[in-house]
């Protein structure tokens, strides 16, 4: 029986090890209030995107993965949204879902309309990204206004942006 209690006990410190493990690489990673990294990345027309091409804008960085069942679920708001909002620039940066034409034809498929572009893991270290999808919306200045991590729909992804403004 004491045995037994030890076990459980251990077992409980070690959970609750992890679990505020967790909670504080969750929280040293949130880069809200930063200024957003630079980064130049791949797209999937052939060429390279530039963040500070969209200086002074308030820019959505969508973090996603064709192979993310949430990610693709989000897209019809994300499209829905982006038709009402032409001012804001989407940009839909990519994990493991391919290169160049294979990366463009999966996007068309699933219905992207806004420009994606290839990640990197210096990107996604950078903007803290560990779950799919994760939203970032980058004020006009520059700086990093809020993450989103999970599914976003048109109405969460309006207030993020009018906050951000």
């Amino acid at each position: 029986m004491i045995r037994m209690l030890r076990d459980w006990g251990a077992a409980v410190a070690v959970g609750l090890a992890v679990f505020f493990l967790v909670d504080l690489l969750s929280s040293s990673a949130d880069p809200t209030g930063d200024m957003a990294p630079a980064f130049e990345l791949a797209n999937a027309s052939g060429g390279t995107t530039k963040l500070a091409d969209y200086a002074g804008k308030t820019v959505v960085l969508n973090f996603w993965g064709s192979w993310c069942g949430p990610c693709v679920q989000e897209i019809p708001e994300f499209a829905t949204w982006a038709e009402q909002h032409a001012d804001v620039p989407i940009l839909g940066i990519a994990q493991g879902s391919g290169s160049g034409e294979k990366l463009a034809k999966s996007a068309t498929r699933l219905g992207v309309t806004w420009p994606v572009l290839e990640s990197s893991p210096a990107v996604l270290s950078a903007y803290g990204v560990q779950v799919y999808p994760t939203t970032v919306i980058v004020g006009p200045d520059g700086a990093i206004k809020q993450v989103v991590r999970g599914a976003i729909d048109a109405d969460g992804l309006e207030k993020a942006v009018a906050s951000a403004r």
